[in-house]
């Protein structure tokens, strides 16, 4: 018995790239009111589409990744990634991308990994641009 393949159209997340990576810049600069206020945005933009638990779940973690910047607390994940290392960030980007795709996990879930994939590829992209990255890779 193979598997079922994922209907990738279901599980796009249509909202402007650009959108998105304000948003995780604003997050990344602690511009929390405006991170919030561009994801409004996005979300207006995905419930005018059909708002499936994917997209509830891809929603969730960004709130959450605004939350756990503004708390500022160490114990949180993403307040704990070294942004400097490239082998950590790709690694990261590689698991949640993975379980974005895994068909064991439920909708809700692959939703939230691809959000946290899309910041890890975001953080990488970003590190590599300012030439931060160049030690490690």
């Amino acid at each position: 018995m193979s598997p079922k393949k994922i209907d990738r159209r279901k599980h796009e997340i249509i909202v402007s790239p650009l959108l998105l990576n304000r948003v995780f810049q604003s997050i990344l600069e602690r511009r929390f009111t405006e991170a919030e206020r561009r994801l409004e945005e996005i979300e207006t933009k995905i419930r005018e589409k059909n708002y499936d638990e994917f997209k509830r779940g891809f929603m969730q973690a960004l709130k959450g990744m605004i939350l756990m910047h503004r708390s500022n607390d160490r114990d949180t994940f993403l307040n704990n990634i070294d942004l400097k290392d490239t082998d950590a960030l790709k690694k990261y980007y590689r698991e949640f991308s993975k379980s974005a795709e895994n068909r064991l996990h439920a909708d809700y879930d692959r939703g939230y990994f691809l959000a946290l994939a899309k910041y890890m590829s975001f953080i990488l992209k970003r590190a590599k641009s300012k030439g931060a990255l160049s030690g490690k890779n």
